[in-house]
């Protein structure tokens, strides 16, 4: 079955040990909302990682809006983006990124030209409604994942940026 939505996500209120590094504490972006909230343990191992990473000069929680268009039902919407920072490269030079944290269930295959894998309808002696629902539901996730995040990648080379999804499996916590 497609994981969807666990009901049973870790979410809290992300207190750094660095706030001068911190967008949403250091008062340089204005409007900010000064509280990091994280809406997964996903989200309070990343703003650990930048809170606590020297090569991170600055970040932010939740700072950057990107507008984009919905084809799964016709209407504008405005995506935030989870983080946003900025880190020392090898070169020594700057990397602005964009980051969207995401279980790795939620994020679309795609073929070769661009284009979502759904994956297949359940395959059950009787198909029922509930799961034609579930199935459409979860195609519908990986539409406006993808929707939004094509979105954000054109946002980030306008202005700069590189925009990245990470997983589960870049956070480190898959084995194998």
């Amino acid at each position: 079955m497609w994981a969807l939505f666990a009901g049973d996500y870790l979410k809290g209120e992300f207190t750094p040990k660095n706030p001068n590094k911190c967008l949403n504490k250091n008062g340089k972006l204005p409007n900010s909302k000064d509280k990091i909230t994280f809406r997964s343990s996903y989200e309070m191992i990343f703003a650990n990682w930048c809170d606590l990473e020297d090569d991170v000069i600055e970040w932010g929680s939740e700072v950057i809006e990107i507008q984009y268009f919905s084809k799964v039902d016709n209407k504008k919407h405005r995506y935030i983006t989870d983080f946003v920072f900025m880190s020392r490269n090898a070169d020594g030079g700057v990397d602005k990124w964009l980051v969207e944290i995401k279980p790795k269930s939620q994020v679309p295959v795609l073929n070769a030209v661009g284009e979502i894998q759904f994956p297949e309808l359940p395959k059950k002696k009787r198909v029922t409604k509930k799961s034609i629902e579930r199935w459409q539901s979860f195609c519908n996730v990986l539409k406006t994942n993808h929707e939004k995040w094509e979105s954000a990648r054109v946002w980030a080379r306008k202005n700069g940026y590189n925009f990245k999804v990470i997983t589960e499996q870049e956070l480190g916590l898959v084995v194998g």
